[in-house]
């Protein structure tokens, strides 16, 4: 594997050995469904070049970063040069570190601000501004849509903290870096002899609107390369699981489009659309979360009960492990649910709340809301063959800049 020079660091370096960069700004760990340890954005200055770059240290898990490597590089690769790339990130470099517990891979990225979750922080009840969401889910639809059409990806995990937003004004990030080099950012030394950086995330107000929101996070993206490929492992967050996964019917592209749609509700209305699905010790409640989107949705579909039907004689490939432990083999083991009968007859009707996708968005009225709802149901659909693409859908009237007179 080619290195670049400036980046490399010597196979016999610690993590203490990062000494290279000089760190200017840290955010906490965190751990993603896929067993990824991972720091998305620790902002360091390489000494040699004096840019600013983001890191991303990953667990010593050899087979996700192999994975993650292989899609950002694809999806860099593929079409440098098509304009739905500015969605997704540069991966400008990657290398490794050794540690006490072995190889720490380390990808490279361009600095960005934060997380979509956190920049609505900024903004009265976590509402940004009406045609500035809609410029995002404009740009997010672009981005999916070369990730699927060129790339043959699916994300898996689109959620508002892997979406970043960038630094549209560099003057920002330029008196950060000031105001931390004139003051060291603390730290400590842990019993391992390791500095411990204190998390800082706090770029003072905005300056201006125009930031950019960039898909991050590609280690649980999966590359189908033909039409009929089909995933069958469960992904996705469980408040934005599309109907297929939960189900077990196998999933697709799609399975985004749906993802994405619901997002919708955490992005313009500021809360989530399928509320209380886990029971009070926090375990996700797949029963609670079907007859929600049984009241959105409607009934599923015959085809779409026949294929549930059918793959329930089936195992998957490889058994999953879920969080508490259990081996399983199927979807029915994973979600603990049979959710309909031989007759294809659901089996906890009497579950199903009373209320409807328009009773869920409250923050639009008239002409907006319809539109609005009229681009939900284009994304949110039991049947996957039966949701718009993703570049069918940034076309839609709603996410449509406004003509002003002149």
């Amino acid at each position: 594997m080619k290195r670049s020079r400036r980046y490399m660091i010597p196979s016999t370096s610690t993590l203490r050995s990062l000494e290279r960069y000089s760190p200017i700004a840290t955010k906490s760990w965190s751990r993603s469904a896929g067993a990824c340890l991972q720091q998305y954005g620790s902002r360091v200055i390489c000494k040699e070049s004096e840019s600013v770059v983001a890191l991303k240290i990953v667990n010593n898990n050899a087979g996700c970063i192999s994975h993650k490597r292989e899609i950002k590089e694809h999806s860099s690769a593929t079409d440098p040069s098509h304009h739905s790339q500015s969605v997704i990130p540069t991966l400008l470099d990657f290398f490794e570190v050794k540690g006490p517990e072995g190889s720490y891979p380390c990808l490279v990225y361009p600095p960005m601000r934060e997380s979509l979750s956190m920049y609505q922080q900024h903004f009265n009840d976590r509402k940004v501004p009406l045609p500035l969401i809609k410029t995002y889910i404009r740009a997010l639809l672009t981005g999916l849509n070369y990730l699927h059409k060129v790339c043959r990806a699916v994300h898996t995990d689109l959620k508002l903290e892997n979406i970043m937003i960038s630094f549209k004004d560099p003057t920002v990030l330029a008196d950060f870096m000031n105001s931390q080099l004139a003051k060291p950012i603390a730290f400590k030394i842990n019993s391992a002899g390791q500095s411990v950086y204190q998390s800082c995330n706090d770029f003072g107000p905005l300056k201006s609107l125009g930031s950019i929101p960039q898909l991050v996070d590609f280690g649980l993206a999966a590359r189908l390369k033909e039409d009929n490929n089909r995933g069958v492992w469960p992904i996705q967050p469980d408040h934005y699981r599309a109907p297929e996964v939960i189900l077990g019917n196998g999933w697709q592209i799609p399975a985004d489009i749906s993802n994405l749609g619901v997002l919708l509700w955490d992005m313009i209305e500021g809360k989530e659309l399928f509320q209380h699905i886990h029971d009070q010790v926090g375990r996700y409640d797949t029963r609670q979360h079907i007859t929600k989107i049984i009241a959105l949705l409607g009934r599923p579909p015959p085809e779409v009960i026949q294929r549930y039907q059918y793959i329930q004689e089936y195992s998957w490939p490889k058994p999953v492990r879920r969080e508490d432990g259990r081996v399983c083999e199927t979807a029915e083991e994973y979600f603990c649910e049979p959710f309909f009968n031989e007759k294809g007859c659901f089996l906890y009707k009497n579950l199903i709340p009373n209320h409807n996708l328009s009773d869920t968005v409250s923050f639009l009225g008239g002409e907006e809301k319809e539109m609005f709802l009229d681009l939900a149901k284009g994304m949110l659909v039991w049947h996957p063959d039966a949701r718009k693409s993703a570049g069918e859908l940034a076309g839609h009237p709603f996410l449509q800049p406004k003509q002003t007179s002149a």
